[in-house]
């Protein structure tokens, strides 16, 4: 990614519909599947500027949260959020050890990795989790869905849910979870895509929109959110899945519950 669009994030991702909308959905499907087992360790892979590890701390009072992020650039953001707990390291070769961690995520990371090293990091995932331990992991939707943005982020593949179930399963996951997200505003978003690759450039979409819009367009996003709680979409503009490590020596799932609220928040 580009080091610009770390500084688009730093001061955006606060504000800005989608990453207040994408917290709302992430915070109805993660709730209902962490470990009733105190307070938790978790990490979250691809952190970038570091603010999704405060909110998930705040959100779920994790007892630790630990980042890792793979950009130099991202690690002066991590010094101005007052965060010591990140690695500079991919996501493919954590350094961590084994079943460290209750709760894994991963918000769009993947998706800048070849299938190799992609497939990889859900393998080294699994590694750093404790057996039963939690994945969310969020990446973007359909190939032919590449544009302007994909070049300024670095895209190398956008997932379908076969893709993301398919990759998950294979490296040692249970789903519990999968759908797409970012549904209702599908329609709008696609012509925009498209019209961006046909007329090429390097734009990031990771920019600031007027208080109206981002009210109206946050509105679908937490709508999403009360759906998502309980239900799935067929399609959308990403992929979602939340996946649970084998327990091992017999250990059933059914020991495992909510914590906390299921309904949406956002930061």
């Amino acid at each position: 990614m580009r080091d610009d669009q770390y500084r688009a994030m730093f001061d955006l991702e606060e504000h800005l519909w989608w990453y207040q909308g994408m917290r709302a959905i992430t915070a109805s499907m993660l709730a209902p599947a962490l470990v009733r087992n105190g307070a938790l360790r978790s990490l979250d892979i691809g952190c970038g500027t570091g603010y999704s590890m405060k909110w998930l701390e705040e959100r779920f009072k994790f007892r630790e949260v630990f980042g890792v992020d793979l950009s130099r650039h991202a690690s002066v953001f991590w010094a101005k959020r007052g965060i010591d707990t990140v690695a500079l390291a991919s996501a493919d070769k954590l350094p961590f050890g084994e079943g460290e961690f209750d709760v894994v995520t991963c918000f769009d990371v993947i998706y800048q990795l070849n299938d190799a090293r992609a497939a990889t990091a859900i393998s080294e995932m699994r590694r750093v989790l404790k057996p039963g331990g939690v994945l969310f992991i969020r990446e973007p939707a359909y190939q032919w869905m590449r544009g302007a943005h994909d070049i300024a982020v670095g895209t190398h593949r956008r997932y379908t849910l076969t893709d993301l179930r398919r990759l998950l399963i294979a490296n040692g996951f249970q789903i519990k979870r999968a759908t797409y997200a970012n549904t209702l505003l599908f329609w709008l978003a696609a012509p925009h895509r498209l019209l961006s690759k046909w007329r090429g450039g390097t734009d990031s979409d990771v920019k600031p929109v007027p208080g109206w819009l981002n009210r109206f367009l946050l509105s679908f996003l937490k709508l999403e959110a009360q759906v998502l709680s309980q239900g799935v979409f067929p399609f959308g503009l990403s992929v979602i899945g939340v996946a649970e490590t084998r327990i091992v020596r017999g250990v059933p799932s059914s020991e495992f519950g909510v914590q906390g609220s299921s309904s949406a928040e956002s930061a």
